[in-house]
């Protein structure tokens, strides 16, 4: 629900008691809530098995395939697998900060928040944990080669576009959606302040 939505629904009036809609419908503004939290969490999740995957089935199947193996091939795999657990220790902090976090109205609003800024951070900072090292060991590796120019350039262009894809995400989808779940927090603070709005 966004802050849009909350005045509209303010601004019905029951027509027998003249209060305001919110306030016999709380129950429908938490499930919203917890509607928002639900999905925010499960589109982590599911980035964290994402990336994880990705790190385990790439370093399995690089593994294969190279026939002669460089000390830059080993250290490719050896830098997949660390950032499987790089995610995999940041799944297991997020899964224990996400246990203080009230079962009230505030507490699920702060859980999606939390989520959002969770996966904010991922994006913002994928370039220098996830790009940029398998950047460098590849183009060292290949130097180490006789590659075609086209090679060169057909991998630089993909970690440019990785890159920037992941800006895009981060700037047009999870900057956007924390900004709406802030705004809804302070306005549900102000309306708890005002009104004794049980959140």
């Amino acid at each position: 629900m966004s802050t849009m939505e909350f005045e509209e629904m303010k601004k019905i009036w029951d027509t027998q008691n003249k209060e305001p809609l919110y306030v016999i419908n709380e129950a429908a503004l938490h499930r919203s809530i917890k509607s928002k939290k639900n999905r925010a969490t499960h589109l982590t999740n599911v980035n964290d098995f994402g990336l994880m995957a990705v790190g385990i089935i790439t370093a399995i199947i690089y593994s294969f395939i190279t026939e002669t193996p460089t000390i830059y091939d080993y250290l490719i795999v050896i830098t997949l697998f660390f950032i499987t657990g790089y995610v995999w220790v940041g799944r297991v902090r997020r899964k224990k900060r996400e246990q203080s976090f009230g079962r009230t109205i505030l507490g699920d609003l702060d859980h999606a928040i939390a989520s959002v800024t969770y996966e904010i951070n991922r994006s913002k900072n994928m370039v220098w944990w996830f790009v940029l090292p398998l950047m460098i060991l590849i183009f060292l590796n290949m130097s180490q080669n006789d590659v075609s120019v086209w090679k060169w350039v057909g991998i630089a262009s993909a970690f440019v576009l990785a890159a920037l894809l992941t800006r895009w995400d981060y700037e047009r989808c999870h900057k956007p959606k924390k900004r709406r779940l802030e705004a809804l927090r302070e306005k549900l603070a102000e309306e708890a302040e005002t009104n004794n709005f049980n959140t």
